[in-house]
């Protein structure tokens, strides 16, 4: 795997280590139909996103300040934090795999692939799950929309770059590609917005 990328399936949650739960013997589920309708809705998706991680309170303290971030990781931020902020793109896939930004997204594609073009811009690639394509064309574009926004919202929560390039696609084909800018999402107020028309806004290009 290059070193400017990490793969979302490719994460060990090694800063934690396996729970209680995860270790005890769980019951074997009952068997279901795949892609059945009880995935989740995507409807909020786009509306909320991960704390900003502020990587000059990072490296000024060794331990947590805000409250909402766990001991190791901070202790992480704090390691890299210098790295971060002069840009070192090789500290960015280090804390990529750590934090793991994208994870709560899964179940919402089936894979993210996220790669560091230099300091100020990352590429994130999504599959689009089937669950949400055997849909008309406008509910489609609707949940390409929200995930390809909560990406961006959610990396650049993580790291200093000004721009998160969203590339959506299905069995190899592109389905669509938007560019973000950090400066013109920081002006959104997201929960007032349709992701569809915001999106088009940005100049995403669909398939």
């Amino acid at each position: 795997m290059p070193e400017n990328r990490y793969d979302l399936s490719d994460i060990v949650d090694d800063l934690w280590g396996a729970s209680a739960q995860d270790s005890a013997p769980q019951p074997a589920p009952a068997p279901r139909k795949m892609y059945q309708s009880t995935f989740p809705p995507f409807e909020q998706l786009w509306k909320t996103a991960d704390d900003t991680v502020d990587w000059t309170d990072a490296l000024a303290h060794a331990r947590p300040t805000d409250g909402l971030t766990s001991e190791n990781l901070w202790a992480f931020f704090h390691q890299h934090a210098a790295q971060v902020l002069q840009g070192d793109t090789a500290a960015y896939v280090e804390v990529l795999q750590a934090a793991n930004p994208l994870g709560d997204l899964a179940p919402y594609a089936k894979s993210f692939d996220v790669e560091t073009i230099d300091a100020d811009h990352l590429a994130v690639r999504f599959d689009a799950h089937p669950a949400y394509m055997n849909k008309d064309e406008a509910e489609i574009r609707r949940y390409l929309c929200a995930v390809s926004l909560r990406a961006a919202r959610d990396l650049m929560a993580l790291l200093p770059v000004r721009e998160v390039t969203v590339t959506a696609r299905q069995d190899e084909a592109q389905l669509m590609q938007v560019a973000f800018d950090r400066t013109e999402l920081q002006k959104v107020r997201f929960s007032f917005i349709d992701p569809v028309a915001f999106v088009t806004q940005c100049g995403a290009e669909f398939a």
